[in-house]
């Protein structure tokens, strides 16, 4: 079962200044600014609005007390200002998430749409890469989001920067892997993953030389293995870790 996630984003502390005044207001008005407010979206449209909606709503939303206590005014008030706090802190979020959204994350929303409008559609390559644009939209996005801390983490953001990192790595078929990374790599456990022929070609390859021979080496098909493993490692993580991705 999915578990729910901590609004990191939402500081409180920030939001406890005083209700607005609505006393000015009619009941039909309260009624109807407490409607729209509580529509999806909001139907308010701009923060004074917002204000008044806030007090209204925190007038209304009284909390279930059990054994039949009836909450004293310090209390009943204390409810009043967590619920405000918490609305606003959802309301001004969204507002700075809207501006930021337009000159970050919608470039990189643009170049997934590019990707996937106009990449060929024959080659493998040209997935990963579509993949991977989509990967950079949803680090950005939670990095800004409601679950994510004052520095842009959250809890699984390590899990997204390792898939992002695999996937520049596959859809070059290898062209950013060193010689050091294929001196290092372990070939067990891989035969279920690559031909065993290609395994035998890579153990029994020279090692890489400056010369130019037009023979393959160690490193030409060290590059092929290493790539299925980063294959491998991104759907494990996509198969067991993804479902933590999620606001």
């Amino acid at each position: 079962m999915d578990e729910p996630k901590m609004l990191s984003g939402l500081s409180q502390s920030d939001y406890s200044y005083p209700l607005a005044d609505v006393s000015y207001l009619s009941e039909e008005e309260k009624k109807d600014l407490l409607r729209r407010g509580m529509r999806r979206p909001k139907e308010l449209y701009s923060d004074e609005e917002f204000e008044q909606w806030v007090t209204v709503f925190a007038e209304w939303n009284t909390y279930s007390h059990s054994n039949g206590h009836k909450p004293t005014e310090e209390e009943r008030n204390s409810e009043k200002m967590a619920t405000a706090s918490y609305e606003r802190g959802l309301w001004y979020h969204r507002k700075r998430f809207n501006e930021w959204k337009k000159e970050h994350l919608q470039p990189l929303i643009d170049e997934l749409v590019e990707h996937a409008a106009h990449d060929p559609q024959y080659d493998w390559q040209y997935l990963y890469a579509l993949e991977c644009a989509k990967l950079r939209c949803m680090r950005a996005y939670f990095s800004h989001s409601l679950i994510a801390n004052e520095n842009g983490n959250f809890s699984f953001n390590r899990w997204i920067d390792i898939c992002i990192s695999l996937l520049q790595h596959i859809k070059g078929d290898g062209l950013h892997i060193s010689r050091q990374q294929i001196e290092r790599m372990n070939t067990r456990n891989v035969k279920n993953i690559v031909p065993s022929t290609l395994v035998g070609a890579y153990e029994e390859a020279p090692a890489p030389s400056d010369e130019e021979d037009g023979l393959p080496d160690k490193f030409y098909y060290g590059e092929k293995i290493y790539v299925r493993k980063m294959e491998r490692l991104y759907y494990r993580i996509r198969l067991y870790k993804m479902r933590e991705w999620w606001e």
